[in-house]
């Protein structure tokens, strides 16, 4: 990502936790903090909008925020997928072909990137970390920041974070050996998330439950940590578990005593609050500093790291690989050249003078041409105004006409609404973006618009749903021209009647 990001979103089943912060020497400074909690799994209503609006506020419509999403490690899929020895720049094409096998949905449906794990020396293999997350997913999320007027600018993953945030703050060494792991279990207040590393590489990860009461913190981590380490069995084969670091309040990881470490290859217990440590926040009702450390070590992943991080929307992809045809072709192009250089050199120095004659006239011409354009906007801003000054109009009595005929919001609503000069005869033209819960409505209001002397430019209401509100499924985009005199159509007919029997007579 280019540049540094302030704004990162932890995009999670029932919140969204938003925080804007920095680097500030071996931990996060985060200055805003927010919960945004979400009504289903994929429905973001127009409260959730609002509430991305206030928090991430557009400077202009040039200059959107860049977001940052992290997903927790529920929402995503992790595989480790095993290699030949080929080189780096083939490694990308390989694993999209190893993943068809191995997912078990379309390859289309997600989104997905990957990390090298270290080789072993003298192994004919190599292995990476395949990390996966649904299509539709990251495509809600998109759309519901595009519509609250920011970008995504990456997708993080929450292990991969807090592996970054514990090897800023000096917790995890590059240096390991190759049969031990670490385990960090962060301690949050909904679920908990065990991620083994070895040395500053993830090369495993599990989300598991949180605990009940207070009572149960110690057995609770004791049942997580079993599971996941059979798990990782599965992977990583026999391994040894050097260090388990508990990542949490103080009042949470001194729940746990050190009889945990007898169950665990008599691994060393380390406690870390990120409060004290990692994270300077506001305080908030009903979210702790565990809670912001996989968006502090989305901030940490911004600067330099020796942890291989995962972005699925810009996953890492195979180098270009050079045409070699058209350095020949160009070869040959150079060898034609250099055959009628000597030509076109004589011919050069004859056509010189007349070329610079030629450019004196041309700048002379420029010069005339730059004056009268200009005065063009000039004369032209002239004759409208005096146009526009002559004419006996409101414009707002017309728009309280025009708004008088729309129907109640309980049918349609009105999406956008823009003003536009029109040719002269005209008063002007409004354009309308609404969305209505039928094709019916549309339709009426074009036919009432029509009988009260309105001109529609062509328009074919689409079905597409709203995404503040989805039970308006029809949209239309509606060019209403206001002629100089509203005329009805029963008045036109009676018109028309009058002229008829004018000619007869």
């Amino acid at each position: 990502i280019a540049g540094m990001t302030e704004r990162f979103i932890e995009w999670d089943r029932d919140r969204l936790v938003l925080a804007e912060g920095t680097p500030s020497g071996t931990g996060v400074s985060i200055r805003t903090v927010k919960v945004l909690d979400r009504q289903g799994e994929t429905t973001d209503t127009l409260g959730l909008l609002d509430g991305l609006k206030s928090v991430f506020p557009a400077t202009s419509d040039k200059k959107r925020p860049s977001v940052v999403m992290v997903l927790p490690r529920q929402s995503v899929t992790i595989l480790r997928i095993q290699l030949p020895q080929v080189p780096d720049a083939e490694v990308p094409d390989m694993i999209r072909m190893q993943a068809t096998m191995k997912l078990t949905v379309p390859l289309e449906s997600v989104c997905m990137d990957f990390t090298p794990l270290p080789s072993l020396p003298g192994s004919a293999t190599r292995d990476v970390l395949l990390v996966t997350a649904p299509a539709d997913l990251i495509a809600t999320a998109r759309r519901t920041l595009n519509d609250a007027g920011c970008d995504l600018a990456g997708v993080r993953v929450s292990a991969y974070c807090i592996a970054q945030a514990l090897e800023h703050g000096g917790w995890l060494k590059a240096e390991a050996d190759p049969g031990t792991v670490d385990v960090i279990a962060l301690m949050r207040r909904d679920f908990m998330e065990l991620t083994f590393v070895r040395g500053s590489t993830v090369v495993f990860s599990h989300s598991g439950n949180s605990w009940s009461s207070p009572d149960a913190i110690e057995r609770t981590v004791r049942s997580e940590l079993t599971r996941a380490r059979l798990s990782a069995s599965e992977i990583l084969g026999e391994h040894r578990i050097g260090r388990i670091l508990l990542v949490g309040s103080s009042d949470v990881t001194n729940a746990v005593t050190e009889q945990l470490s007898t169950r665990f290859d008599q691994a060393k217990i380390e406690r870390i609050d990120p409060s004290q440590a990692l994270i300077s926040a506001p305080s908030l009702d009903g979210l702790g500093s565990s809670d912001l450390l996989p968006i502090a070590g989305a901030i940490l992943g911004e600067a330099k790291s020796s942890i291989q991080v995962v972005d699925l929307i810009n996953p890492r992809k195979a180098p270009e690989k050079k045409d070699l045809r058209r350095v020949k072709v160009l070869a040959g192009m150079l060898a034609v050249v250099a055959v009628f250089g000597g030509v076109y050199m004589w011919r050069k120095g004859k056509i010189d003078d007349l070329t610079k004659q030629l450019a004196i006239v041309d700048v002379e011409n420029l010069d005339y041409s730059d004056q009268l354009k200009a005065g063009e906007p000039t004369l032209d801003m002239y004759l409208r105004l005096s146009d526009w000054s002559a004419r006996d109009h409101s414009w707002l009595d017309r728009l309280a006409t025009l708004k008088a005929m729309l129907p109640t919001t309980d049918r349609m609503f009105v999406k956008s609404f823009g003003l536009n000069s029109v040719q002269r005869g005209d008063v002007g033209q409004v354009d309308v973006e609404l969305f209505s819960k039928s094709e019916e409505d549309i339709l009426q209001l074009e036919r009432r618009l029509t009988s009260e002397g309105y001109r529609l430019k062509p328009s074919k209401p689409s079905r597409k749903a709203s995404t503040a509100s989805p039970e308006y499924q029809w949209n239309a985009k509606l060019e209403i021209v206001i002629p100089e005199v509203l005329v009805p159509i029963s008045d036109k007919d009676e018109k028309e009647k009058d002229e008829t029997q004018g000619e007869g007579s």
